[in-house]
């Protein structure tokens, strides 16, 4: 079984504009056994998993490869830059 992977969210060390930034979505479900998402947080099996700099919570992307230069945590509103 292979490990499922995320991505640690950063803290932008530029402006970055409004139009620019996407949204991450809360993952409900966990793994008990790693902390990660559970394949089925989002309704589909997804590697994108985004983990917040600031609440660390664990976030889907919503597209791959990102197609935005930053996105906004759904539970805390920090910018994550991935």
């Amino acid at each position: 079984m292979t490990e499922r992977q995320y991505v640690e969210g950063r803290k932008p060390d530029r402006e970055i504009a409004p139009d620019k930034i996407g949204r991450l979505e809360l993952a409900t479900k966990t793994d008990p056994n790693s902390g990660a998402p559970g394949d089925e947080a989002s309704g589909r099996t997804s590697p994108f998993w985004v983990k917040c700099w600031s609440c660390h919570q664990y976030l889907t992307r919503p597209l791959s490869p990102p197609s935005e230069q930053a996105y906004t945590c759904a539970n805390c509103g920090a910018v994550n830059t991935i």
